[in-house]
């Protein structure tokens, strides 16, 4: 079929057919997004435009790649094209691509798509015998993944009075997986007064996470969440995305009641399950199960988190929808 005929043959037919090939389209608009940020080229055109040769002279990359990039995000519209030939990233898509602040910052969530396709080679292999693969080698892209929640997180604690009130005063918190230290280190950022640990069991977050703290005044600590021995210190104990992946959930969240003062606050920020899966909001969570899968995890319920809280001795339960399946839960010791 000649290339050129294409076009009137994908418009003629049904609309499943549209429907997957924009699939297709959608994986290499993935990897676009994400060459572009992971080479700084959305970050430089975020500042002013330029035109392709400026690029390739100001990046001395391989000029093929880059011409073959450019044209690329132009036809998928993450840039446009101006007079002279010079490449504009707009308001709008800095804020999608570039600015990990913003309420509609997507860059992360298409860097982890790009970095954990380089794992999916192990899917047969999971399929076949059961094996799967551990996430600590895919730190990069999980801390991809997770800016916008932390940043979703710290936007729905300014709006808890009482969270607001508590950090901003000074208190002590326990970030319970704390990975490699991104979440601790806007906390702090945002809320200096606070007294802030992070526990993991991962040498290497550790490592990570020492480096990306060395200049903060925060407390890291190798530890399971299964095997904490505080008791009556923290004012807050949160997870970071990271309650899905724990061994024996119910003993954390046990852990966590006895860490808490009285009074303290549980804040669990974690992907879940939606009871709606046939809609965009929610179909990306429901492909990531998948991935999920490969990682030996799966994503929980509404009822199965609020189950563990109150097995552990937890009252009032709110579930905050931040958006794309991601929830803010709290609850009260």
């Amino acid at each position: 079929m000649a290339w050129d005929d294409l076009s009137s043959v994908v418009k003629s037919h049904s609309a499943d057919f549209k429907r997957l090939w924009r699939y297709s389209v959608g994986f290499y608009g993935v990897w676009v997004a994400h060459v572009g940020r992971q080479l700084g080229l959305l970050e430089r055109l975020a500042k002013s435009p330029e035109s392709e040769d400026d690029l390739i002279a100001a990046t001395d990359f391989h000029p093929p790649a880059v011409h073959a990039w450019c044209s690329a995000a132009a036809s998928y519209g993450f840039v446009s094209k101006k007079k002279g030939g010079k490449l504009h990233l707009s308001k709008r898509m800095k804020a999608i691509l570039v600015d990990r602040r913003s309420p509609d910052y997507l860059g992360g969530q298409f860097s982890y798509l790009a970095l954990r396709s380089l794992e999916y080679s192990g899917f047969e292999d999971l399929f076949r015998s059961g094996r799967a693969r551990d996430m600590a080698f895919t730190f990069e892209a999980i801390e991809q993944a997770t800016d916008w929640d932390h940043y979703a997180f710290l936007a729905a604690v300014r709006r808890d009075k009482k969270l607001h009130s508590l950090l901003s005063r000074g208190c002590r918190l326990l970030d319970v997986g704390c990975g490699t230290g991104s979440l601790l280190a806007k906390l702090h950022d945002t809320y200096p007064r606070s007294s802030l640990v992070g526990i993991d069991p991962s040498e290497e977050a550790m490592r990570k996470a020492k480096k990306m703290l060395e200049n903060r005044p925060v407390q890291i600590m190798k530890m399971e969440g299964e095997a904490m021995r505080f008791e009556g210190e923290f004012d807050i104990a949160c997870f970071g995305e990271s309650l899905c992946p724990a061994k024996d959930k119910q003993k954390v969240m046990s852990n966590c009641y006895r860490v808490l003062k009285g009074g303290g606050t549980i804040a669990i920020v974690e992907g879940l399950m939606p009871p709606k899966r046939d809609d965009d909001e929610h179909r990306l969570i429901i492909g990531m199960q998948l991935d999920f899968a490969l990682q030996g995890h799966k994503f929980m319920t509404r009822s199965e988190v609020a189950g563990l809280l109150k097995d552990a001795g937890f009252s009032k339960p709110r579930f905050a929808d931040l958006g794309g399946s991601v929830y803010l839960v709290t609850a009260i010791k």
